[in-house]
C-alpha cells in the first residue's frame, strides 16, 4: 500500500513493482563508449535476422526497431551490452545515491 504521507514515493514506478524501462544503445554510442569506429564495432555485433549463424557468446546482438518497410535502426540493449563487457572482463558497478 502505498504512503499517503510521501506523494513522491506513490508515484515512483519501483516503489508499486514495475520494472525498470530497457535502455537501448545506437551503434554510434556503444561505438564512442569502446572507443572503435562505426566499422570496427561491426565485428563484435550480430545482426538478428540478418547475420547467419549461431551467434558466439563473444558477440552482442543487435535488434532492429524500424517499421517492416524502413531503414533498418540497429539498437542493442543495455542487459546485452553489460552481459558482453562482463564476458569481455570489464566489470559494472551500479552506483545509487541516498536521500534525505
Amino acid at each position: 500500500m502505498a504512503n499517503s504521507a510521501n506523494p513522491e514515493r506513490r508515484s515512483a514506478p519501483e516503489s508499486i513493482g514495475l520494472p525498470a524501462r530497457p535502455f537501448l544503445y545506437t551503434l554510434d554510442q556503444i561505438a564512442t563508449l569502446l572507443d572503435v569506429s562505426s566499422q570496427g564495432l561491426e565485428r563484435y555485433l550480430f545482426f538478428e535476422r540478418r547475420s547467419i549463424g549461431v551467434p558466439d557468446r563473444h558477440i552482442m546482438h543487435a535488434r532492429n526497431i524500424a517499421p517492416h518497410n524502413q531503414q533498418p535502426d540497429w539498437r542493442v540493449a543495455e542487459n546485452e551490452l553489460l552481459r558482453w563487457m562482463r564476458v569481455k572482463g570489464f566489470r559494472y558497478h551500479e552506483v545509487g545515491r541516498l536521500r534525505s
